[in-house]
């Protein structure tokens, strides 16, 4: 094991749940705030979390509530896990409580979470001397199987961890590495924010099974809910994705790499990939859930602090994105939504007015 750190979680959702498990079990110190105590309760009760398979069996929290200050107090880690579209009320939060040598990891950055939380940190007076990062996915799927019991289902073998700003990256993975076994360095986020699974799988499947979603129908979203048609928006999205990286300097993998590298499934097509990540005893997307509404996070989050700021970033890099920004304005039509309102735009982002290498000096260097 690696040595021992305090991490703090923010974000008692499944993320949260999750993190506690894998990283309690490892022999770290944890632990888990949510503002809402209600979330808090089994965990409080029973004091961790029951991990079958994983680790002593028992994951303890060494700390658990809503007092931020008291979670985040001598934290070697501060892992935000609360879902992109809290991550500037985080950032705000957090500023005045932060002190220096301190990193704070987003799991997930989504696309562009770090420049958003850096600028909320610095809108919010924070003059502690942290490190910031972002991981590009979740480092593992798992069934909750109780109120404080969860059971892993495959742990992912490629992450990528990226620092903002990218020159500091080697200093961050010496902690956070050991943390994550299978992450590895990425130069920078557009390396990470890129490789956004979500906002690739999500959105689409879910605008073209709307009438099962509003019928409050439920299916198997991945296995059901991906035709060919809709494997066909997968690419053409996924295909601008590539090019748009490319723009930046960061090359990418396609969805069909993707799932190569991190489940190991290669299939001649992705709707076959799709029934086999979700039938297999292994598989990780066998429990994901139908969403109730378009209110669910698979399209209110993914498109404002996904598709809309990849656009952005493709269209600054003078790369065309049009399948992405059909899909956009088709979401936005479909639901009567505007999500470009709260969406990661490049003002938001502190990119405004800059090209490819305008972008590429900030990533790198940070907004200095």
């Amino acid at each position: 094991m690696s040595e021992a750190k305090t991490i703090a979680i923010i974000g008692a959702g499944i993320g949260g749940f999750l993190l506690v498990a894998h990283l309690g079990s490892a022999g770290h110190k944890v632990r888990l705030h949510d503002i809402d105590d209600a979330k808090l309760a089994d965990l409080r009760a029973r004091g961790g979390v029951e991990t079958e398979g994983l680790g002593s069996g028992f994951a303890p929290i060494e700390r658990i509530g809503t007092d931020l200050a008291s979670i985040v107090e001598g934290a070697d880690v501060i892992i935000v896990a609360t879902g992109g579209q809290r991550q500037p009320a985080v950032a705000t939060a957090l500023a005045p409580l932060l002190r220096d040598g301190q990193i704070v990891l987003l799991i997930q950055g989504n696309t562009g979470g770090s420049l958003i939380v850096r600028r909320g940190l610095d809108a919010a007076g924070c003059k502690a001397r942290v490190d910031l990062a972002e991981m590009d996915n979740y480092p593992y799927s798992a069934r909750k199987l109780g109120p404080a019991k969860m059971k892993p289902i495959v742990t992912k073998r490629w992450l990528q961890i990226a620092a903002f700003p990218g020159n500091r990256i080697d200093a961050v993975f010496a902690t956070l590495g050991p943390l994550f076994p299978t992450a590895v360095k990425a130069p920078n986020i557009i390396h990470t924010g890129f490789t956004n699974a979500n906002a690739m799988l999500h959105v689409a499947n879910c605008m073209a099974n709307a009438t099962r979603i509003e019928q409050g129908q439920d299916y198997k979203f991945y296995a059901e809910g991906v035709s060919t048609s809709v494997a066909r928006v997968y690419m053409a999205i996924s295909d601008e994705r590539v090019k748009a990286a490319a723009a930046l300097g960061a090359k990418v993998r396609t969805l069909t790499d993707w799932f190569d590298t991190v489940y190991k499934v290669r299939e001649p097509t992705l709707v076959e990939a799709m029934q086999k990540l979700t039938f297999n005893a292994d598989g990780p997307y066998g429990g994901t859930p139908t969403p109730k509404s378009f209110e669910h996070n698979f399209v209110a989050e993914d498109v404002p602090v996904g598709l809309i700021p990849m656009v952005a970033l493709g269209k600054a890099a003078g790369v065309a994105m049009p399948a992405m920004q059909t899909l956009i304005d088709y979401t936005c039509l479909m639901t009567g939504d505007d999500y470009a309102k709260n969406a990661r735009t490049l003002d938001r982002m502190g990119l405004a007015g800059k090209d490819a290498n305008g972008i590429i000096k900030v990533v790198e260097h940070g907004f200095g």
